[in-house]
């Protein structure tokens, strides 16, 4: 790993990073030693996990000795961002930048077909290289955020038979005029489904109630919270990482809106099923509900009139993470997409003091 790149990119997320590098050698040491004996980075992340710094060796190891383990250990990988923005917390973090510096070859060399099939850790990447704070550092590598198209199989076609060939009194094969005809088949022709619009009327955004929460047992910076949606099966469970910005007591009651159609999760071996949506200012320090008029009927599904269509069964995150980039509130801290106004039958939904700020 270029470790002088790393520390360049660190300097631009932490500007207190000391301007003198670390004598460190990637090839020989364990890359988790950044995490436990540099004293600056160890100040940043003094609880990271130790399962954490152990795939990141196995990684990095994989690429400096090309072992064979390396696909493995990607797929993963993979999975492991299946249900996350970043890769440590919520924020972007020096985890975050030493991936991408092992990375960054191995995803320049990659076809959109191979990248699809890691296509989680083609989401995170794409938005870490994105990063306004380490722009323009190192070349952005062009990602298609759309799926590669369905490669057709073609079909085999009936060989012809014949009868054998017959021999002439000159001694000259002579094949048979004769065939068997062989009956033709019918081809099927696939229907053409057309690929929705990449808006947000794939969301399912519905207004939600929240009427228990405590805090998570496992995860200090969680909650657990019971949000009624209006559905039958009841209140669903969501797991929401507010601690730090919203205290308990201004939880219980509140009406929020919910992302209803992402994969559930587990989160700190709690399954959450959706997520709170929040707008967030760009060091995320501030962090507060995008809330629905307060007589906005709960269950209630949020649409936005430049963009109707149906919401997906359940929410890809490279799908997410495209819609999600033209998701915040405007100038009016009115939630809105693309400067379409969200709407409830009670009017547009709000951010009490944050403008112009990303919404998830």
């Amino acid at each position: 790993m270029n470790v002088e790149l790393f520390f360049n990119l660190l300097s631009k997320v932490e500007p207190s990073t000391p301007t003198t590098l670390p004598t460190f050698d990637s090839t020989k040491e364990k890359l988790s030693k950044l995490f436990t004996e540099n004293e600056f980075i160890k100040s940043l992340y003094p609880n990271i996990d130790s399962n954490t710094l152990k795939t990141l060796d196995e990684i990095s190891d994989a690429f400096n000795t090309q072992d064979k383990k390396k696909e493995v250990l990607l797929h993963k990988f993979n999975k492991d961002l299946l249900n996350k923005t970043f890769v440590l917390n919520e924020k972007l973090s020096a985890l975050d930048l030493v991936y991408y510096v092992i990375l960054y070859s191995w995803m320049n060399e990659l076809n959109d077909k191979q990248r699809f099939t890691f296509c989680n850790v083609t989401r995170w990447f794409n938005l870490i290289q994105n990063q306004k704070s380490i722009l323009n550092i190192q070349p952005l590598i062009a990602i298609s955020v759309v799926p590669p198209p369905v490669e057709k199989k073609e079909e085999k076609k009936p060989a012809a038979t014949g009868s054998a060939p017959n021999k002439t009194e000159g001694g000259n094969d002579k094949k048979s005029e004769q065939t068997t005809e062989q009956p033709k088949k019918e081809k099927r022709v696939a229907p053409v489904v057309a690929e929705p619009p990449m808006d947000i009327s794939r969301f399912e955004i519905r207004v939600g109630k929240i009427v228990e929460c405590e805090k998570h047992p496992n995860a200090d910076s969680l909650y657990v919270e019971k949000i009624d949606l209006g559905e039958k099966e009841g209140p669903r469970t969501i797991v929401s990482g507010l601690v730090k910005f919203i205290p308990l007591d201004q939880m219980l009651n509140r009406k929020v809106l919910v992302l209803c159609n992402l994969k559930p999760a587990n989160l700190k071996s709690i399954k959450s099923f959706g997520m709170v949506l929040c707008a967030s200012n760009a060091d995320h320090t501030h962090v507060e509900f995008v809330e629905p008029p307060a007589d906005a009927a709960i269950g209630e599904r949020v649409v936005f009139d430049k963009y109707p269509g149906e919401f997906d069964k359940v929410l890809k995150p490279a799908t997410f993470d495209a819609v999600s980039a033209d998701f915040k509130t405007d100038d009016n801290k009115i939630a809105s997409y693309k400067g379409d106004l969200s709407k409830t039958s009670a009017g547009p939904c709000v951010a009490k003091t944050l403008p112009n700020t990303l919404i998830k």
